[in-house]
């Protein structure tokens, strides 16, 4: 009898030995790692689609006056400084700059294509002297002035854009009149050249110029 309760007796120690074991090594696997990794969950951002996301382009009130058609030139520019007077001259003299420049392109383009087809030679002159001829005319003869309320925009860096807009005290039919006389007298232009269509090629260069700049 003694016998059969220590045979039973070492068959239950080595049956809870041996789920002790197992038990020992189930938990040392799981702890393996001391800190488990857990799913986090991390919200998607969502993105708008290439090509489907659609911005308004703003205009400033200035572009939009110097668009307006007349009888006299208009420009409108920007310019940005640290202080509003000189964003505000800035921009003033970059506009009136870009009066000069347009009758200048247009002047120069339509003489180009006149010499080209009736072949007239004009005065000995270089196409440099020309080209400073027709500029140094028009630094002179631009008058203008300011029209609307100019627009002043503070940025988050501290400086101060403003946009200007300017129109020639003069209307454009006689600005190139007057650019006429003078450039047929010194030779840049042909005499040969009728007065009235100068006058009309050149109007439609610079509608043509002003459309391509959008100012």
């Amino acid at each position: 009898m003694k016998n059969y309760f220590f045979a039973v007796s070492v068959v239950l120690a080595c049956t809870l030995s041996s789920c002790g074991g197992s038990k020992q090594m189930a938990n040392a696997g799981y702890y393996n790692n001391p800190y488990p990794q857990q799913q986090q969950y991390v919200p998607q951002q969502q993105q708008q689609p290439v090509g489907q996301t659609r911005q308004r382009r703003t205009v400033d009130p200035m572009q939009t006056l110097a668009k307006q058609e007349g009888e006299r030139m208009r420009a409108a520019q920007s310019a940005t400084a640290y202080l509003e007077d000189v964003a505000l001259e800035n921009a003033e003299s970059a506009a009136a700059q870009l009066l000069a420049s347009r009758l200048e392109t247009a002047i120069m383009g339509v003489r180009e294509r006149y010499n080209k087809n009736t072949q007239v030679n004009t005065k000995t002159m270089t196409e440099q002297d020309v080209q400073n001829h027709i500029k140094s005319y028009f630094a002179q003869k631009i008058s203008y002035t300011v029209i609307g309320e100019p627009s002043i925009y503070d940025n988050p860096n501290g400086t101060i854009t403003a946009y200007v807009c300017v129109e020639m005290k003069t209307k454009t039919e006689d600005v190139l009149s007057e650019a006429y006389d003078n450039l047929t007298r010194e030779g840049v232009i042909a005499v040969e050249y009728d007065k009235k269509k100068f006058v009309e090629e050149n109007k439609e260069e610079l509608k043509k110029l002003q459309q391509q700049l959008g100012l």
